[in-house]
Order: C-alpha cells, then structure tokens, then sequence
C-alpha cells in the first residue's frame, strides 16, 4: 500500500468514525453494523498509527474486562489502565508507526463483532532503523448504546 493510499484510508476511517461517533452512521443515515464493525476496527489501526492515545482510548469500551494481547506480549493487558500503559509504551518505542489490516474478515452476531486478518505494521525505533512485520489479528467489538467498541486485541506475528 502506498503512502498516500494509507493517509487516504486513514482520513476516511477518522470521518466514518468521527461520524459514527456523532451520528449512528454515515450521514446520519444508519451504517450497517458490518460497515460500522469494520469504521470501528479501522478507527483503531488509525489511533495506533497516530500514536494518540487519547484517540485509542475512545476506540476502546470501558468495560474493566477488555484485554490485549500484543504481539510482544508476554502477558495479558486487562482494563483500559493497562492496555492505555502498553500502547503509551508502543508509541514511546516506536514513535513512527503505521499499522493497518487492509483485507479484514468481519462476522457480526447480535452485538459481538469479531474482525480477522492479517495485520501490516512498518516502524521505525528511535534510532530510526526500519522494522516492519506481519501478525496475526483478531479484534472484538462488543455494540455498546450503538456504538461498536472493542473488547479484545490479540495479534501475534506471522512465523517465517
């Protein structure tokens, strides 16, 4: 994916999401709960490309039983305090990262959403040495007063 294209998808998923967030929907009009599973999991790779924490945060429900699991991860994150820690520490490690999931697999069942695929990620350390690596993903949203917010993370990296 170029640059240019993932700023596109980027811009488009803030839009869709900002407007879910405002409207229920694209226009006001109400979003199919695939299309707003699927703003809602790009909403997600856009906060943790951004780096913006605060962004990530809404991306996320408040239930205290939501958890993620990284794919560095050497333990489960549960509730947002933990989860907000880990990503604060992903951002420090890498200030420039882009992360997306272009081709998601997207299952809806009443108010779960479960959302798979492949997880592209390209960063730099503070050094600024290039490090780029495929993982694994599987992102659950859970439909909360209509809005789909994530409940679970897990993403382990692609063997060799």
């Amino acid at each position: 994916m170029t640059r240019h294209a993932s700023f596109r998808y980027m811009g488009l998923a803030l839009f869709l999401f900002g407007d879910l967030l405002i409207n229920g929907g694209a226009g006001g009009q109400q979003l199919s709960d695939v299309d707003a599973a699927k703003a809602a999991n790009q909403a997600f790779y856009v906060a943790l490309s951004t780096g913006d924490v605060a962004a990530m945060q809404k991306v996320w429900s408040s239930d205290p039983d939501i958890t993620n699991i990284g794919p560095a991860s050497k333990a489960v994150a549960v509730g947002w305090g933990a989860i907000g820690k880990g990503f604060e520490g992903t951002r420090d490690a890498f200030p420039d990262l882009k992360a997306a999931m272009d081709q998601p697999r997207i299952k809806v069942v009443g108010t779960i959403a479960w959302v798979s695929g492949v997880e592209e990620t390209q960063r730099k350390d503070k050094t600024g040495t290039p490090v780029s690596s495929a993982n694994l993903a599987t992102n659950i949203f859970q439909k909360q007063d209509g809005r789909w917010l994530m409940v679970h993370h897990h993403a382990s990296r692609m063997p060799p």
